[in-house]
């Protein structure tokens, strides 16, 4: 059966090609992102209304007052990263329109996506049925996405943005490991660097990422021979963390490459209240006070958040310490938390049953029925495809080749550095659907080695059979 649904789609000229594929594949995710942006974006929003602490930077930059963000507690310059806040403002000189900026986003992304997706496409081999099989269920999973293809509608916070960055990064690794050494391409190379970069760019946490990969492809340089390639690559690599720490040291003396919201955020994942709402509701709730909490009324300490600071980084600087103060006072619940953190970041397989509905009035909603199994079966097949990738990786590592294994080793590598500031901070869905999403992407990879290697192996065996007849 198998085999005539082969047959049937090489004849099918909208799948006959790796290329063909991936432009009907990704023609349909498209239409389904123009879908979610027409349901979940209203059409009365500004670019100027976004929330997130975004919009505040957005302003500023419209009135021509720089990289900065004025609010109720003061301004501050390093609260959020840059790329989001530029890439709103290149958008104002088009629209102000927050639905038309979404369709004009969805648009470019889409683009960008496509041309790395044909590069990775170009090297995936998938030849037996069942590998076609699972192939095809891994480029189903990523094609209808509820989760994924939500946050991709969205302007106002970095998944909206990140989602398909990441994506276009760890094609282009994949890529480059799938061609190994040999076919080692400089340009693809630099893509890669320069993808994780803008991730970086838009969120701190993806420091690691940037690292991670530039990493991989330099040793990829180094491999093939191309030294002034690596080089060039390190100093690419080095370029967008360099900047951010020159604009910190300009604007407040800090030497730093992170957000100064990074403090705030590593509290919220390390206090005695942690648990009491991760990871079934978001932990913004501790700068809130009371509030219902998957259905359940908590009266929680009101944090001050950046109120009464004198400047952001003695804002960031305060929560950092508190979250390592109450680390070290308390041992034994700082554990539980790294492992519930851990387990909801890598394994957590449902949808929360209530979101924010109000930030005014802080009440909270329901998720429809068909929403949160929709969600939470997308979440469970991931989970599934994430752990069957693992156990395909680790066979690699240990029977592998050495292209194998370095495909198997750089996805481990990569997904680690994605997953580790949410595990040491906290991860929500938008975080770790994106983990799952990276995971997806290197089992198909490693599912394409397994079958090279089995190919091999299989011609290996016919010689020596036709080798002892002879």
């Amino acid at each position: 059966m198998i085999a005539a649904l082969q047959d049937r789609l090489a004849r099918n000229p909208l799948v006959s090609t790796p290329e063909r594929c991936v432009a009907t594949l990704l023609l349909l995710v498209f239409v389904l992102k123009l879908v979610a942006v027409s349901i979940y974006v209203p059409a009365a929003r500004s670019i100027f209304d976004l929330g997130f602490s975004i919009d505040a930077y957005v302003k500023s930059l419209h009135a021509g007052k720089g990289f900065v963000g004025c609010e109720d507690f003061g301004c501050h310059r390093s609260s959020r990263m840059p790329a989001v806040p530029y890439f709103l403002y290149w958008m104002t000189s088009l629209t102000l329109s927050y639905k038309i900026a979404a369709y004009l986003k969805v648009v470019l992304l889409s683009v960008l996506t496509y041309l790395a997706a044909r590069l990775f496409a170009r090297e995936i081999r998938l030849t037996s049925p069942a590998a076609l099989a699972f192939g095809a269920l891994i480029v189903a999973f990523l094609t209808f996405s509820p989760n994924l293809i939500k946050h991709m509608s969205a302007l106002h916070y970095e998944e909206g943005y990140l989602i398909e960055v990441v994506a276009i990064t760890l094609m282009l690794v994949l890529t480059l490991l799938l061609r190994g050494p040999a076919r080692f391409h400089a340009g693809i190379a630099a893509a890669a660097v320069l993808a994780a970069a803008i991730s970086y760019l838009i969120k701190s946490s993806q420091v690691l990422v940037l690292f991670s990969v530039a990493l991989v492809v330099i040793w990829l340089a180094l491999a093939a021979g191309r030294r002034n390639a690596a080089a060039a690559l390190l100093a690419l690599a080095l370029v967008a963390p360099a900047g951010w720490t020159a604009h910190n040291v300009a604007t407040s003396g800090r030497i730093s490459f992170m957000s100064s919201y990074d403090g705030e955020n590593l509290f919220r994942g390390w206090n005695a209240n942690t648990l009491k709402l991760y990871p079934r509701c978001g932990l913004d709730v501790l700068f809130t006070g009371i509030y219902r909490c998957d259905g359940e009324t908590l009266d929680l300490p009101r944090e001050v958040s950046r109120f009464g600071y004198p400047d952001e980084w003695a804002w960031n600087d305060a929560y950092k310490a508190r979250a390592i103060e109450w680390i070290l006072a308390n041992p034994g619940p700082a554990l539980k938390t790294f492992g519930v953190k851990a387990a909801t970041v890598l394994a957590w397989p449902r949808l929360v049953p209530y979101v924010l509905e109000d930030e005014d009035t802080m009440t909270e909603r329901k998720r429809g029925r068909i929403e949160e199994l929709a969600g939470s079966l997308w979440l469970i097949t991931g989970r599934i495809i994430e752990f069957i990738g693992l156990g395909l990786a680790l066979l690699l590592l240990l029977r592998g080749d050495g292209r194998a294994r370095a495909v198997a080793g750089a996805s481990l590598f990569i997904a680690a550095c994605y997953a580790a500031p949410y595990i040491v901070g906290f991860g929500v869905e938008r975080h770790f659907s994106v983990f799952v999403m990276m995971c997806a992407f290197s089992t198909l990879a490693l599912v394409s080695e397994r079958q090279r290697l089995a190919g091999a192996q299989a011609g290996t065996e016919t010689r020596a059979r036709f080798a002892i007849r002879g």
